[in-house]
């Protein structure tokens, strides 16, 4: 034991020293700079001579998945108003004040996971990627059924057809020996840049499954009641409703209270529910923050790498098991829709949610606190190894989330009933949705997409919030796409004019259709196809909804985004930017370019 902490010792000490020499030539040269041509001049010179040195500075993602930048205004109870010392989240409020902050920050469409990640590093938008999917997405037909292809750096292309281009990509051109890594809590993400570069681009790809020997493997935790909780014995809790859900089966509606849609969907929504259960059951690939944190730290102290990713998928994750808690006038005070609270607490105190009373407000805020304190032993440890203070830092979130709407009507917003109803063929056309998202394929017969498209627009569903009847989507044709729908979606956001004019679909299918539900409605998920859970799901399943909440539509936009640089601004600027910004501001301060499509401007134009 005194050996293994002399040698860690010996580790922190080597680490140390390379980074006071790394730290005091950046300061010395801006001390000269500086004096020559003002801080400003100083600062973009560096830049351009950081390409030229022998070691880059330190570059560093720090990526909160799913995190609503409101949870930054709330206080310790999850209310409005939160002040310094009475902070929900004060470990992220302390880092901001290092920081530039970005409130009115927003990714791009869809948003979700994996084209938001691949944002960050490569400056643009999935119309400059192909990614468009989470987990996969269909690339190919076989008969009427989409082949579904596996995301990866491999098949993403930009509007041109050039490879997609990364600051990883970048960063090795430049610096060929520097060391790089990507962290993820979610395994696919970092996977995307597995045997990506000859040598690899990627120096340590680690995930739950697949890390160093000399890390510890992941625990299981809870969402609601994670280990930092010290009350979570007496939290209040909801449960989910079960295969059959007697005390809400109405009285002659039995055949459409036991319809596989409705029982699969009661199966996987709610705490306690299958969901909830295989991503606590399956640690190695849903790893809470916790274990992230550590394994970085670790990975540090004994590589030291230059250029980082670091992945915190808990918010994420337990958002969709147990919902979102960023809206406070979203919670009323009511008992929970199902027993299973602690009957010793006092009812008054019990918040749940109007949209879904699955979702108990102490369950979600508990989860959001554990990602707080997970997040400041990051930023504590990276500051004991002499790091924090020296490496750009971007801090980020891909996407945000919502509370999805509890109702019984599964048909509301059963996209590929709805197109039966009305008599439209749907053989070949394939549905790849989930959450609050979807985009539809057509084999052939391309001129029907225009009718299916009037069809779901003139859809009404009655709101169980409101009781209001509304169309639950927006639906885009490619168009649409590509010109863009004021409020929704900006030109070209979601048009991949490669894929489709250039290549014809020969490499990679794009969608007819993409449907981005409002006011918190969920589509079904198709196929067998989610990307988020332990197991896989047969491909015959019926169609069910499988999340309390999630993103994906225009709802889900905003988005956590901070830059810290050494010696640079810090303060609060509210101008609108996107994710696809952060990642051209990172290429601009390490002084890289990438060698495909980047959309994103470069921040330090202006702020820095």
């Amino acid at each position: 034991m005194k050996k293994q902490k002399k040698k860690k010792t010996e580790q922190c000490q080597s680490v140390s020293r390379r980074h006071f020499l790394k730290k005091a030539g950046v300061v010395t040269g801006s001390v000269v700079l500086g004096s020559l041509v003002g801080p400003g001049k100083a600062a973009k010179t560096l830049a351009a001579l950081n390409t030229q040195s022998e070691e880059p500075q330190k570059l560093i993602y720090i990526a909160i998945d799913a995190l609503h930048p409101a949870y930054a205004s709330l206080d310790a109870m999850g209310n409005q108003g939160g002040t310094p010392g009475n902070w929900l989240m004060p470990n992220l409020r302390a880092f901001l004040d290092s920081c530039l902050w970005y409130p009115n920050a927003l990714a791009h469409l869809p948003a979700a996971t994996d084209m938001n990640h691949l944002n960050a590093m490569a400056g643009c938008s999935s119309a400059q990627t192909g990614i468009i999917g989470v987990w996969a997405q269909p690339a190919s037909w076989n008969g009427d059924k989409a082949i579904l292809k596996r995301s990866h750096l491999s098949f993403a292309r930009d509007d041109q057809g050039r490879p997609v281009d990364t600051i990883f990509h970048a960063w090795k051109r430049q610096w060929p020996d520097s060391k790089t890594m990507i962290i993820s809590g979610k395994e696919w993400v970092a996977e995307m840049f597995k045997d990506i570069g000859d040598p690899p681009i990627v120096d340590f790809i680690v995930t739950g499954k697949d890390h160093p020997a000399y890390l510890a493997p992941p625990q299981k935790e809870s969402f609601a009641d994670p280990n930092t909780d010290a009350n979570a014995k007496d939290d209040y809790e909801s449960g989910h409703r079960g295969f059959f859900d007697f005390s809400h089966m109405q009285k002659g509606h039995i055949l459409s209270h036991l319809n596989p849609s409705q029982v699969m969907t009661r199966l996987y929504t709610g705490q306690g529910s299958l969901l909830t259960v295989q991503m606590e059951h399956f640690p190695e690939h849903f790893p809470h923050d916790g274990w992230v944190a550590d394994s970085a730290l670790e990975i540090f102290r004994r590589e030291d790498p230059d250029l980082a990713y670091i992945l915190l998928a808990q918010c994420d994750d337990g958002g969709h098991c147990i919902g979102t808690a960023h809206d406070p006038a979203e919670f009323i005070q009511a008992n929970p829709e199902l027993a299973g609270t602690p009957a010793a607490r006092d009812i008054n105190n019990l918040m749940v949610s109007k949209r879904n009373g699955l979702i108990v407000r102490e369950g979600v805020l508990d989860c959001v606190r554990d990602v707080d304190q997970q997040f400041g032993r990051l930023i504590q440890g990276l500051k004991e190894l002499g790091i924090a203070e020296e490496a750009h830092i971007i801090l980020l979130s891909d996407h945000s989330s919502i509370n999805h709407l509890s109702t019984e009507d599964f048909f509301s917003t059963d996209v590929m009933a709805i197109l039966e109803k009305a008599k439209l063929r749907t053989e070949g056309v394939y549905a790849f949705s989930v959450s609050s998202y979807g985009v539809l394929y057509w084999r052939e017969r391309k001129e029907e997409v225009a009718r299916a498209q009037a069809i779901l627009l003139s859809h009404r569903a009655r709101n169980p919030q409101t009781g209001a009847l509304e169309c639950p989507w927006w639906v885009l044709d490619r168009d649409d796409m590509r010109k863009g729908v004021p409020g929704v979606s900006l030109p070209g956001e979601l048009y991949h004019s490669y894929y489709v004019d250039v290549d014809r679909e020969r490499n990679m299918l794009w969608p007819d259709l993409v449907i981005l539900a409002k006011n918190g409605w969920q589509i079904p998920v198709y196929n067998g196809h989610i990307p988020n859970v332990g197991i896989n799901v047969p491909t015959w399943t019926p169609p069910w909804r499988v999340y309390n909440g999630g993103h994906g539509s225009v709802d889900t936009l905003p988005i956590m985004a901070a830059v810290k640089t050494p010696g640079g601004k810090k303060g609060v600027n509210r101008s609108p930017i996107r994710i696809s910004d952060l990642g051209a501001t990172a290429l601009a301060l390490a002084g890289l370019t990438t060698q495909s499509t980047v959309t994103g401007r470069d921040l330090t134009l202006d702020q820095f």
